[in-house]
């Protein structure tokens, strides 16, 4: 799993995600497929590096289900 945090720019060319179509930072994940998902919006990128600390911590000591809970991401993802 690969996390980034993002900027979101007023364009698609900008995006790294191409499901989310909003403005400012982000954090999101990167499976071993390449598939991509927003995790969490923030309002500065302060906030959002910090998120990404969260997120990040809580995928090395959570159990997989656990993480795809609070994240709610579907475990396929995790496991693709």
């Amino acid at each position: 799993m690969f996390f980034q945090d993002m900027i979101r720019g007023g364009t698609a060319g900008n995006s790294c995600f191409d499901n989310y179509s909003g403005r400012g930072p982000s954090e999101g994940a990167q499976n071993a497929l390449g598939d991509k998902r927003v995790l969490v919006l923030t309002k500065n990128l302060k906030d959002a590096r910090g998120r990404a600390a969260t997120i990040e911590r809580d995928f090395t000591t959570l159990s997989t289900e656990n993480w795809c809970e609070r994240y709610n991401v579907p475990v396929s993802f995790v496991a693709g």
